[in-house]
């Protein structure tokens, strides 16, 4: 069975390349756009969230707070994307598991994604 992956971006052609790129890596995604997405998260319950902090509608890091306070979602880890400079202050305080920096390559990605899904059966 595939790992899901949800996606919380708002860029429409980056979200298309970031959902491109897991699907040609075996992994299943849903999305949103939205930072008020925890009951789409609830609902898909994936094994591993990414989130951009920088949404039309809010920041991604209020999300990733909610999702590590809320007890069906707290264990699922957080990847928070940012094209910020203080990019590792604002995952450690929000709680997200780890981060990237905005602009980055796809292997960076898949290699954060790996280190976090490889010990799921």
């Amino acid at each position: 069975m595939s790992k899901k992956i949800f996606i919380v971006e708002d860029d429409a052609d980056l979200l298309e390349a970031i959902q491109l790129i897991l699907k040609e890596e075996g992994y299943d995604t849903a999305a949103s756009f939205h930072k008020n997405s925890i009951k789409g998260v609830i609902l898909c319950m994936p094994d591993l969230i990414l989130v951009d902090n920088r949404l039309k509608d809010g920041l991604g890091s209020e999300l990733c707070l909610a999702l590590k306070d809320h007890p069906l979602t707290r264990h699922i880890p957080v990847i928070l994307m940012s094209g910020w400079v203080n990019v590792a202050a604002i995952a450690e305080q929000c709680g997200a598991d780890t981060y990237l920096s905005k602009p980055f390559e796809m292997g960076e990605l898949i290699d954060a994604i790996d280190r976090h899904l490889k010990h799921l059966v």
